[in-house]
């Protein structure tokens, strides 16, 4: 049965990649396709308290029609409730779950969900070496019911301001590092960036000048390393703290094979407001060897970032506080790609 549909909502969006691709040279893989992810959705700064709120009200409709396409599912709380989906916490024949279920007919977020459901269905069949919700139930099309897991996020906002202890920190860098080591089936996962159309790209929208654009292009041309399976989404709200000392990861819209780092990069950026965040997460790098890509996909993160904020209203509280921070790590980031690239 299908839920109760919104209208589409207009947004800014990149095209989807499908084909599936073994781990080759990010370089010569990827030619001639274009980029899918959370790269160009507006819809990243959904993300802000879990407490539901006035808006949160689930329709009657809809929650009739999860009942009716799940047997035995009783909603017990509505915690968020947009234009794209809902989730929410309830109890399938008497065990915890959480509910999401796809309310918008975009074909873009209907590729990402199905793209979602197919991860939940891989983890079933090949357990990753870091905690996730179990799959319990899906229709394929529109609901998940997943295993509800004790915790609390590393933080409920995009940019966290607030300290987050060191210990917290590590937890969630030592799972996006597990996961990045991880080695799924090669038909599983696709690359998720396209980097030398995406450098292009945004060159000639402003956000890289001509100095940046080279110094990319000769990192990249030294990125010979295999194709890297990361979240793609680690927002600090994804990246839940169990009460047995964990971190689980949660949302899997985004999950794909990328330059190795992209993840690290992605929190980098996140926490840049957290004292002592980006010095542990620089630290990484030099072990693992992935200085370089790890800048490139910097570079796609801030420049994304740059490009979202922007694009808000002028009086947008969140571009009011997020900008300036932003725009102070791309202005870090820029020297040490430009080091970088001189470096022979």
């Amino acid at each position: 049965m299908r839920l109760p549909c919104m209208r589409p909502a207009n947004r800014c969006r990149g095209s989807t990649t499908t084909a599936p691709c073994g781990r080759s040279s990010p370089r010569g893989a990827v030619q001639g396709q274009r980029m899918s992810s959370s790269t160009g959705s507006p819809s990243l700064l959904r993300r802000t308290s879990m407490r539901p709120t006035s808006r949160d009200r689930a329709r009657p409709a809809e929650l009739a029609a999860l009942a009716t396409a799940c047997p035995g599912l009783r909603i017990e709380r509505v915690l968020r409730r947009t234009g794209k989906s809902l989730l929410a916490t309830g109890r399938l024949d008497e065990q915890p779950v959480v509910v999401k279920a796809l309310l918008d007919p975009d074909p873009f977020w209907r590729t990402k969900w199905h793209h979602e459901i197919g991860v939940y269905r891989t983890f079933a069949e090949h357990p990753p070496p870091v905690r996730v919700p179990q799959l319990i139930h899906t229709d394929g099309d529109q609901i998940l019911v997943l295993e509800r897991l004790g915790g609390a996020p590393l933080c409920t906002d995009r940019y966290p301001r607030q300290g987050i202890g060191h210990r917290d920190i590590d937890l969630a860098l030592g799972a996006l590092q597990a996961l990045s080591r991880w080695e799924p089936p090669a038909d599983r996962f696709a690359p998720i960036f396209n980097y030398p159309d995406r450098i292009a790209r945004y060159h000639a929208r402003g956000y890289f000048d001509d100095t940046d654009s080279r110094a990319l292009d000769q990192l990249l041309d030294r990125c010979d390393q295999a194709w890297q399976l990361n979240h793609g989404d680690p927002l600090p709200d994804n990246l839940l703290l169990t009460a047995d000392g964990d971190c689980a990861l949660l949302d899997w819209e985004f999950t794909g094979l990328f330059l190795p780092g992209f993840d690290l990069a992605m929190l980098h950026t996140l926490l840049a407001a957290v004292p002592g965040a980006r010095d542990r997460i620089d630290a990484l790098l030099p072990k693992n060897g992935h200085v370089e890509p790890f800048l490139v996909n910097l570079a796609m993160v801030l420049s994304r970032e740059l490009r979202i904020h922007h694009e808000l209203p002028n009086d947008s509280p969140l571009r009011r506080a997020r900008l300036l921070l932003i725009e102070d790590a791309w202005a870090d980031a820029r020297d040490r790609i430009h080091s970088a690239a001189r470096r022979s």
